[in-house]
């Protein structure tokens, strides 16, 4: 395949335009490429914090969940400390020893219920503390994690702009050497770089340098005969020669 040149510039010299394009278009593919990698470990990142955050929220609810058990188990215990001295100032108004006997046994077995009670309660206040511990050590550590997200969104947000700038650098230069191209030269070069980035190709030896086929003779008879544009049959990249 071949592409017939025009007058608007040599072959020699659109062959350098669509080369210097070429190099243009590459570095403007790294830096999309760069920009999506800066901006999808940004995202991880902010992902990572959020999660803790709702781990943070998760632990806060449970501890407050477990304050209020403890809390009830404490009103508890509190209740039946009550019922026991009121039942123990019962004990001085009973003459009738049968009834004295059965208040006594009450009272004893509600002493029973508060001692369990209360192994319970300061089981409770153990585990709450515990709780309470991890919920702080968890906030610290977020707080260290937003921390350096910031300063991580810093350098990524300059970094953005530095190949922002570049970028629109590169595409100033992009759109003079496209001006010296005729149209249908540029409009096969486009196509091929819209493929897969890659539209021009150095030859190595007798084989493409895009698909790495072996090129037919007519076809390197017509690019060292170096008078029009010339394709390569397999995957249509635009071939050059390298230099002697």
């Amino acid at each position: 395949m071949e592409l017939e040149a025009t007058n608007k510039a040599t072959l020699t010299d659109r062959m350098e335009v669509l080369k210097h394009l070429q190099s243009i278009d590459t570095r403007l593919i790294e830096f999309t490429k760069r920009r999506e990698t800066l901006l999808a470990a940004l995202g991880e990142r902010r992902a990572q914090v959020q999660q803790g955050k709702g781990l943070l929220t998760q632990k806060q609810k449970e501890a407050r969940d477990f304050q209020k058990d403890t809390d009830g188990k404490e009103l508890e215990h509190k209740c039946l400390e009550e019922e026991i001295k009121k039942s123990r100032g019962k004990l001085f108004q009973i003459k009738n020893n049968k009834e004295y006997t059965a208040l006594l046994s009450g009272v004893g077995s509600k002493e029973a219920d508060k001692s369990v009670l209360e192994d319970e309660i300061l089981s409770m206040l153990s585990k709450l503390e515990g709780l309470r511990a991890g919920e702080k050590e968890l906030e610290k550590k977020i707080q260290g994690e937003e921390k350096e997200l910031s300063a991580y969104a810093g350098s990524v947000e300059a970094e953005l702009e530095v190949l922002e700038k570049e970028t629109l650098g590169y595409q100033k230069q992009w759109k003079e050497n496209a001006d010296l191209l005729d149209k249908e030269t540029l409009t096969q070069y486009q196509r091929l770089i819209e493929k897969d980035g890659l539209a021009v190709v150095e030859v190595h030896g007798e084989d493409c340098g895009g698909c790495n086929m072996r090129l037919t003779p007519q076809t390197i008879n017509l690019l060292l005969r170096h008078q029009k544009l010339t394709l390569c049959k397999n995957c249509g990249k635009i071939l050059y020669l390298p230099e002697q």
